[in-house]
């Protein structure tokens, strides 16, 4: 090691020390200059600014000397081409944060200052002095000390990569990232505290740009030599996480800010950095440069479009939940434009052709050839990912650690994860709110979690169920129970702005003045149907659980303790379940089977099928699944039947009846085209519904339905709810039997309050558990959000520490084992 250590040319390594020292000071001096400019300066920013500037010509006059032993004409060529190669990533990324400003006009390059300028002086001054000193050295009469210091310089490109700094560290974008920061020290007096904040971002700067010019330049040189590298890889890491940085916020993107920015601070670096992190782990897993390159660059396409195509459909961005999916691709195909479909597989079918004639000719052989260099890169990567996952899994009222440079940005500049997924991904990045999935808790802590209040809650529910079953009669086990989940069902008189040539849903409208019946709250627009049901089985409601929970049955159930439901009222053998889909989607094949029902009724993966099926549209018609429904009925059984439609789920396609058309204010020919297909398919729903009771008024035992649509469909723009966003979340349910019940008077419920409503209606015994949900619809619904008394709070945390207890908690209230119980 010594000998290495003697070998080293100290002097060269010391003028190269130099040359940073002198690039810092003529960017502390120009960033300074800047962000001061216009400003009245106290006295200890303008003594800072004069030192500095005289810091700065000094510093100007070095780097132009050490600069004369590089002028040649390649350095100009590189400096060009770098500059230009900059502007166009400079002004990509800019595009990228005005993504959701309809105002920004990205071909309009001056206004948007495409050309950045402010560090021009500088290099020309310094490419003069550089001249100069090289005309002088020639002479030979001329500083020879100084020329003869120089001897032991050795320039190797590095000039190049200070200036490339130089520019970077005055782009008017950056500088713009610097100023509240900045301005908050000045407006404070406080020199020390904007020195060091400048300090440490400059060099930051520096070092990166340095780093980043030296990488390019030798993955350069190995692309020219056909040679796969980690240079390469890199470079191509990057370049990918770039583009698809875009292509992944062009899927979710809007036309307005939020909190007076269009992209939050943070965030797109924060994507890019995921993504690059992610790409680079993928060449170190596979170590071929062509076979890792087509396998990021069709999974980003492919993950791009999905996320396009689902934010189109379901105003919601994709999600890692949604890769379950794939093991139903029959309904992902049925789901989309059959062109998307076949480009896509045209894509792989290239790929792949692609890669098999090119395998051994482009840039063969491996990426690492050490296996110690390889393991290394993926342990580092690694270990940068847990350290990340453990920031956020130790955050605190939604807040993560502070000083962390782009986590603690955007994660903390503001809390917007109540305005759900799809905002949260256009103004914080979609990889955000997949590392918000990742890390996330099911569920936050209740107030006053613990064994005792898990007691008191019992104790409380025990008491009331006993004063609510003191005046009601009969018990919800004799009777049969249909919860039919309409899907997308919702009135379309509702949407501010749409016309419809006639009422598609008269029989509904009639069958609500007569019984008990309302609005319902749902949880998501366009999608989230598993979540509702869910709901209405278990009466725990997603809005206790955490933001970052997408899919119910998939992250919740696997963790529940206790997994309640009405279905439990029922002998295993009389509950059944009805839906023309997948038995496999979200998991409800053993989601059900958990439950103990024992007749599973799917399109596909279970033992039992429809009989019978007829499609109206796309899709298995309503009126099969109420035939189905009819078949299964036993006589002198009491059963329950979990009902799922799929008759009027996206695509939307009936030509008849011709005579119903609709459209809607500022709606596009081809929203209006999926409106009217869509109000069709509402009027064969509202006939068949009416049919269907009409038969079960003919049974001679007693059934009750409760009916209600998930959520609206996924077809109305924006600005159909620009006058009352509520409306976005709001479908029809009633509550109808056909023995005389009281009609309820419930304007305005959550699904998870289905059930106790259902008791009510029937005037059926309860358990303290469905006390306690009957305590939440009359006091702490989501009628009442908002104005909550202290009482009607507790009641609410009552709910919230018993699905806390259930889901991740210890599970206290297992030691009361009447609490689920109807007596």
């Amino acid at each position: 090691m010594r000998k290495n250590l003697k070998e080293i040319n100290w002097v060269n390594v010391l003028q190269h020390i130099l040359l940073l020292i002198f690039t810092f000071y003529i960017n502390l001096y120009l960033v300074t200059s800047s962000l001061l400019s216009g400003k009245e300066l106290p006295a200890p920013f303008a003594s800072l600014s004069f030192y500095l500037f005289l810091v700065y010509l000094v510093s100007v006059a070095a780097l132009g000397i050490y600069f004369s032993k590089e002028i040649n004409k390649r350095f100009f060529i590189k400096l060009g081409i770098s500059y230009f190669i900059y502007l166009f990533v400079s002004y990509f990324l800019l595009v990228t944060r005005n993504i959701n400003n309809k105002k920004f006009n990205p071909w309009d390059l001056f206004q948007n200052r495409f050309f950045e300028g402010n560090a021009l002086l500088t290099i020309l001054a310094v490419v003069a002095i550089g001249y100069l000193f090289q005309y002088l050295f020639e002479q030979r009469q001329y500083f020879p000390k100084l020329e003869a210091v120089l001897l032991d310089y050795q320039p190797k490109g590095r000039i190049l990569y200070l200036i490339l700094a130089t520019i970077i560290c005055n782009d008017s974008k950056l500088l713009h990232s610097f100023l509240p920061s900045a301005e908050k020290y000045f407006e404070k007096g406080n020199v020390a505290d904007f020195i060091s904040y400048l300090t440490s971002n400059l060099l930051w700067i520096i070092f990166f740009v340095i780093l980043l010019s030296i990488t390019a330049l030798q993955a350069l040189r190995d692309l020219k030599r056909n040679k796969a590298s980690l240079s390469l890889s890199l470079m191509t890491s990057l370049s990918l996480a770039l583009i698809f940085n875009y292509c992944l916020q062009y899927g979710v993107k809007g036309d307005t800010e939020l909190l007076g920015a269009y992209v939050f601070p943070g965030a797109v670096l924060y994507q890019i950095i995921f993504l690059t992190v992610v790409y680079i782990m993928v060449y170190a897993i596979i170590n071929r440069y062509l076979s890792a390159t087509l396998l990021i660059t069709v999974s980003g396409i492919l993950i791009s479009v999905a996320n396009f195509i689902k934010e189109s459909l379901r105003n919601e961005p994709l999600l890692i939940t949604d890769f379950v999916w794939l093991q139903d691709v029959n309904l992902l195909v049925s789901s989309v434009n059959i062109r998307v479909v076949i480009y896509l597989v045209l894509l792989l079918l290239a790929t792949g052709s692609f890669y098999y004639y090119f395998r051994k000719r482009l840039l063969p052989g491996p990426i690492f050839i050490r296996k110690r260099v390889r393991f290394s890169i993926l342990a580092s990567l690694m270990g940068l990912s847990l350290f990340v996952f453990l920031i956020f899994k130790n955050e605190k009222n939604n807040m993560v650690t502070g000083g962390i440079p782009v986590v603690s940005t955007v994660n903390n500049w503001a809390n917007i994860e109540w305005m759900g997924f799809d905002v949260n991904a256009r103004y914080k990045s979609l990889m955000y709110v997949w590392t918000k999935q990742l890390t996330k808790s099911t569920m936050d802590t209740p107030k006053d979690y613990s064994e005792e209040s898990i007691k008191r809650v019992a104790e409380k529910y025990t008491s009331l169920a006993e004063e609510i079953n003191a005046t009601r009669d009969h018990s919800i086990s004799d009777q049969t129970v249909i919860y039919i989940l309409s899907e997308s069902f919702s009135d379309p008189f509702k949407v501010a702005g749409v016309t419809v040539s006639q009422d598609v849903m008269p029989n509904v409208r009639e069958i609500e003045t007569q019984t008990t019946s309302g609005l319902m709250r749902s949880d998501g627009y366009g999608g989230g149907t598993a979540n509702m049901e869910f709901q209405t089985l278990t009466g725990l409601p997603f809005y206790n659980f955490s933001s970052s929970v997408s899919t119910l049955y998939t992250e919740v159930v696997p963790k529940m303790s206790i997994f309640p439901s009405i279905s439990d009222q029922f002998e295993a053998k009389n509950r059944i379940v009805l839906h023309p889909s997948g038995a496999k989607n979200y998991n409800r094949k053993t989601v059900y089977e958990q439950l103990g029902f024992d007749t599973l009724i799917f399109s596909s993966d279970s033992k039992d099928t429809f009989e019978n099926p007829e499609d109206l549209g796309v899709s298995v018609s309503d009126e099969t699944v109420y035939n189905n429904i009819l078949s299964q009925l036993k006589t002198g059984e009491s059963q329950f039947f979990s009902v799922i439609t799929m008759q009027n789920h996206v695509p939307w396609s009936v030509g008849k009846p011709a005579d119903i058309l609709a459209s809607g204010e500022g709606f596009s020919e081809s929203e209006n085209g999926a409106l009217t297909e869509y109000v069709r398919l509402l009027s064969y729903t509202d006939a068949a519904t009416k049919d269907f009771l009409d038969s079960l008024s003919e049974v001679d035992e007693d059934v009750t339905v409760v009916f209600y649509g998930d959520h609206l469909p996924g077809l109305y723009p924006d600005s159909a709810f620009a006058s009352d966003p509520n409306s976005q979340y709001l479908t029809d349910y009633f509550i109808w039997s056909n023995h005389e019940t009281a009609k309820l008077d419930y304007p305005l419920v959550n699904s998870s309050d289905f059930t106790a409503e259902l008791l009510a209606h029937t005037n059926s015994k309860v358990s303290p558990y469905y006390a306690l949900l009957t305590s939440v619809l009359e006091n702490a619904s989501v009628d009442k959000e908002g104005e909550l008394t202290e009482e009607e709070e507790e009641v609410a945390n009552d709910l919230r520490l018993i699905q806390y207890d259930i889901t991740v908690g210890k599970s206290y209230i297992s030691d009361y084992e009447e609490f689920f119980k109807i007596k």
